[in-house]
């Protein structure tokens, strides 16, 4: 689910969230719990977490030089049945400022943006009634992607990859079926692409990428606040196919996403 600010920018955008700050400075924290260390927030797995032994909890992250961040996203969490509140806040030299606050109603994955704001020290805050668990927190600027997706991109909301495992008798009666993964995949077919814009601002995403890391998807905040996941490469690397003239380019990602 995708929560904006009344400044947040681009909109109508789709981009990767890739650069977790969180990972890049000095982590601490206000809490944690014998078994939820505070940096398992860090990721990139997704199958350990975060879980304060009091609240309210931060964890900060203090850089040795100023990073601009416009978004944030808590993937595999209990914020919304714990009740819990989430601020993101940096510090302007004096004091902590909020960026977003919200209150989630229910579990499913979170990417907040808000107006980019550029600090040394980010801090997440959580508060509530009980101590939530939180998988995945990644904070950092947002990867603006030139027009879009091409026509016929299925959203990773509606792009569900279930393996499931039919029982049937000896004699071939159906007996039932269960579930034994659920995740998402898709294929985005980038909009063409500038060389300059392959070449300058997408390169750190593109080495990310081809690497298998994760990332943070969202192709249109707001049109689509359903279509946001965590994401890795499912296929080939990532590569420009030029035109004539190698001014523009065409690129395509192949990816599977978290299901929480």
């Amino acid at each position: 689910m995708i929560y904006a600010s009344y400044d947040a920018t681009e909109l109508n955008a789709a981009s990767a969230l890739f650069r977790n700050v969180f990972a890049e400075g000095v982590l601490a924290w206000s809490s944690q719990s014998a078994d939820g260390f505070a940096a398992n927030a860090l990721g990139p797995q997704t199958y350990d977490f975060w879980t304060p032994a009091a609240m309210p909890a931060s964890i900060y992250t203090t850089m040795g030089v100023a990073a601009e961040c416009d978004a944030c996203a808590i993937i595999g969490h209990t914020l919304g049945s714990t009740g819990c509140t989430v601020e993101v806040l940096w510090w302007n030299g004096s004091v902590y400022i909020s960026a977003m606050t919200i209150t989630p109603t229910d579990d499913r994955d979170i990417l907040m943006v808000f107006g980019a704001q550029t600090s040394k020290t980010w801090q997440l805050k959580v508060s509530g009634p009980s101590a939530p668990s939180i998988s995945v927190v990644m904070l950092g600027p947002r990867l603006i992607i030139p027009d879009g997706v091409s026509d016929g991109y299925v959203p990773l909301n509606l792009a569900l990859d279930i393996d499931l495992a039919p029982s049937i008798t000896v004699k071939g009666q159906y007996v039932g079926t269960f579930v034994k993964r659920v995740g998402a995949a898709t294929s985005i077919s980038l909009a063409q692409q500038r060389r300059e814009w392959i070449e300058g601002d997408a390169r750190p995403f593109i080495a990310h990428y081809n690497e298998g890391a994760p990332f943070v998807w969202s192709s249109c905040p707001d049109l689509l606040p359903d279509d946001m996941a965590y994401c890795w490469r499912s296929g080939g690397v990532l590569r420009a196919s030029y035109g004539a003239g190698a001014v523009w380019g065409q690129m395509g990602l192949e990816v599977s996403a978290y299901v929480g």
